[in-house]
């Protein structure tokens, strides 16, 4: 395919390679949309950076052998963990690069231009507000850019003391520079303007922990559950300050909420590994060895289903929770369009390559395979040996 020379949207000349416009956000290739909404995840070694901002386009990415992680449901803007391991409430699952990772030139002069743009209009709330995000965004690589965010959220509120976007914008900075007593008077400042945001009002209730008011953190919690009973976020962070708090049986009441609602093997992992935890039973054996690589059962899964003459060129990728369970993730394969008689006879091949790499490689416990889109997630089909 020849390089885009200009942007089909709005005309402007693209960066070299680049899959989005970096002035309108308009997708440069085919199939470009499905990826905007993957998040960061970090490759030992090179770097290509990619910078999504909404409304800005300006993407910068982190190429990885395996697929980016979605958050844990809910609106997008989630907070990042701050805490690895299961004594501390925070997002699932962990994402932040744990090293500063250096932007592109293209991204570091967008950010240059962008600010000189600002400081020409010191009265413009939407170039300002675009400046605080660009620069929280490139914080989450880069922690230096934390400040420059802060100035600029500062600023629309010099203007605008009550304008919800940069209140949200210093409740977020505070939140990820740990700076939790900070946060708190930002994330109710913005609640009074907009209170059913359930990601916001989590996020304040894990400040309230983080500075010893749990008594507050578990009242807060509930309200986000009574108004969003399916917010997986809050029955997780709730879990945790029980467990915090010495009751373990409420927790793990919780934690059964959780699993139910996620709908990601990596979150599900993450809940597993914690009950497994409060109940003192070890953890299940990895789905995939530490180095990467696929067990004899789901390489030969793998294999025999990218071969397949159909399926094969829609397969996205494969996902595997454990050892004999997983998912296969795949692009414009509807199979709800697909006549009974077809639809059965797919999934009973399915069944019968699963069935023939489970007896050739001994696999022991459930042996599953979810069909999903891979844009959407939804599972289309569930086939089992």
């Amino acid at each position: 395919m020849s390089a885009v020379r200009f942007c089909p949207q709005c005309s402007t000349p693209p960066f070299a390679n680049a899959r989005f416009c970096h002035a309108c956000g308009a997708p440069l290739v085919p199939g470009a949309a499905a990826a905007r909404g993957w998040q960061p995840t970090a490759l030992g070694g090179g770097v290509l950076a990619f910078f999504l901002i909404a409304g800005l386009g300006i993407w910068t990415a982190i190429l990885s052998p395996t697929p980016p992680r979605p958050g844990p449901g809910g609106p997008a803007g989630a907070r990042p963990p701050t805490a690895a391991d299961a004594g501390q409430p925070g997002d699932l699952p962990a994402g932040h690069p744990k090293v500063p990772i250096a932007l592109p030139a293209e991204v570091k002069s967008f950010v240059a231009d962008l600010a000189a743009k600002a400081k020409e209009k010191p009265r413009d709330v939407d170039t300002w507000l675009k400046l605080g995000q660009v620069n929280f965004r490139a914080a989450q690589l880069d922690p230096a850019y934390y400040a420059d965010a802060l100035t600029a959220f500062q600023h629309v509120l010099g203007i605008d003391a009550k304008n919800a976007d940069a209140l949200r914008g210093m409740a977020n900075v505070h939140y990820d520079r740990e700076e939790h007593k900070e946060a708190i008077p930002f994330y109710e400042g913005y609640l009074e303007q907009r209170p059913d945001d359930p990601s916001a009002r989590t996020d304040l209730a894990t400040m309230y922990f983080y500075t010893g008011d749990a008594t507050r953190a578990v009242a807060t919690y509930k309200d986000v559950i009574r108004r969003n009973p399916s917010f997986l976020q809050a029955h997780y962070n709730l879990a945790v300050t029980y467990h915090g708090q010495g009751d373990d049986r409420a927790a793990l009441a919780e934690l059964g909420v959780a699993r139910g609602l996620a709908t990601d093997d990596d979150v599900r992992k993450q809940v597993d590994e914690m009950i497994a935890t409060l109940k003192g039973t070890p953890p299940a054996p990895p789905a995939v060895a530490e180095d990467g690589t696929r067990s004899p059962f789901q390489a030969a899964v793998e294999r025999s289903l990218r071969e397949h003459p159909i399926v094969g060129p829609k397969i996205v990728r494969f996902e595997w929770s454990t050892p004999g369970t997983g998912r296969m993730l795949v692009d414009n394969f509807p199979m709800a369009g697909m006549p009974p008689a077809v639809r059965e006879k797919f999934t009973g091949r399915v069944a019968d390559q699963l069935r023939g790499a489970r007896d050739a490689n001994g696999v022991e416990g459930p042996v599953r395979l979810d069909i999903a889109d891979a844009t959407s997630g939804d599972i289309m089909a569930s086939v089992t040996p």
